[in-house]
């Protein structure tokens, strides 16, 4: 697939995007972005191409959920014995919904959230869904601290203890992961497994500064080591385009294609939009050149 523009995927504010590729079919689950980011739906879009994208249709509305009411942020889902299931943040909650069909309606499954505010030390925002090899089920998440968790097949009980990724990835630069630094890790972490190794992405710094930006690690095993070089920056720097983060991959054609957001005009809007670009492993690292990215208008 050629990079033939600098333009978003979806017309639109839209951030924070997830991307599921179900057979032959792609579907797009951001965050419908808002001033003061307050809004109470989730969206799904389609495509067989990762270009062309039809929607929004609804997924989830928060007017069907109990225990929350706005800030429907971050989405991420996965198929698993044939139904899909939407790990959503609400209120800086997260909470569970099943669908049979990955464009909804999705269904609240447990009529309480999940993994409840601040429970482990953290915003509980940004939930990862990641299935091994072997068919396992595990559930990522976290703002200012990286937990990961393996699910039993009911996908709402947790199979062990959670444990901390991002201690690891303060430790690989030498800092102390009790003072927290959003330049080492603040956000969004993303699991795939690339050649063989487990590739973690994450953002680190705010969202809301230009410096935004997806870094990455790898490890043999999935709960780590995981290092990563002194430069470990995936999204490239930019003269044009900043904030660009909350990312999640995908393949097409046997080529790996990175899914983030990016700020409108970081001088005059908190707004973001949603790009694809494609990924180039130099080795291990992954590289995006966000000047760069695919879209049919």
């Amino acid at each position: 697939m050629d990079i033939m523009t600098q333009s978003p995927i979806i017309k639109g504010e839209w951030a924070d995007p997830f991307i599921l590729k179900d057979g032959e079919d792609y579907y797009l689950f951001p965050t419908k972005d808002s001033d003061g980011w307050i809004y109470e739906k989730f969206h799904v879009f389609h495509s067989k191409n990762l270009i062309d994208w039809v929607g929004p249709y609804i997924a989830l509305d928060l007017n069907d959920v109990s225990w929350a009411n706005t800030k429907a942020w971050a989405p991420g889902i996965t198929k698993y014995n044939g139904k899909y299931y939407m790990y959503f943040s609400a209120e800086a909650q997260i909470g569970v919904a099943v669908s049979d069909s990955p464009m909804g309606t999705f269904v609240d499954i447990l009529g309480r959230p999940l993994i409840t505010k601040d429970e482990y030390d953290c915003q509980s925002i940004d939930a990862d869904l990641f299935i091994d090899d072997d068919n396992h089920p595990y559930l990522l998440w976290g703002q200012g601290k990286c937990w990961i968790v393996p699910l039993e097949k009911d996908m709402v009980t947790f199979k062990t203890d959670p444990i901390l990724l991002s201690d690891q990835l303060y430790e690989n630069c030498g800092k102390d992961p009790k003072v927290f630094d959003s330049g080492v890790y603040n956000e969004g972490p993303h699991l795939q497994k690339v050649n063989g190794k487990y590739l973690l992405t994450w953002s680190n710094y705010d969202t809301r500064d230009p410096r935004y930006q997806i870094c990455f690690a790898t490890s043999q095993h999935i709960y780590g080591p995981y290092k990563y070089p002194e430069d470990n920056r995936v999204t490239q720097p930019s003269d044009q385009f900043f904030g660009t983060g909350h990312a999640s991959m995908t393949q097409y054609e046997n080529e790996w294609y990175l899914v983030y957001h990016r700020l409108i005009d970081p001088d005059q809007t908190l707004l973001r939009e949603t790009c694809i670009s494609k990924i180039i492993f130099e080795g291990d690292k992954p590289v995006v050149d966000v000047n760069k990215t695919i879209s049919n208008y």
